[in-house]
């Protein structure tokens, strides 16, 4: 409920990260809030509190994309692979080929 209380733990996450993670850039944090029932109390905090359930709400979306994303990367994976493969063939025919006419 208050916004020191959110500093400190943010500023503790992201020091805790810096230590743990080899890379010099932390990864994007998303902060976000759960809905309240009772709606939006008036506060100093509100327009913040709005802004928070905009990025839950992003998330959210992003989060449900998630399948699409799955089957395009399992596309991409069959592709990859199917270049290997065909690379791997064009190798092999050439060492048959070769093989043969020395016999």
């Amino acid at each position: 409920e208050k916004i020191h209380d959110f500093a400190r733990a943010y500023g503790s996450l992201c020091w805790n990260l810096s230590k743990v993670i080899p890379r010099k850039d932390l990864p994007p944090i998303f902060t976000m809030s759960l809905p309240s029932e009772g709606g939006h109390k008036e506060s100093t905090l509100s327009s913040s509190l709005s802004d928070l359930e905009h990025t839950r709400d992003e998330v959210v979306d992003q989060v449900l994309q998630a399948p699409k994303r799955r089957i395009d990367n399992v596309i991409t994976n069959l592709y990859d692979c199917t270049a290997t493969l065909m690379l791997y063939s064009k190798i092999w025919n050439d060492t048959v080929s070769r093989y043969n006419k020395e016999w």
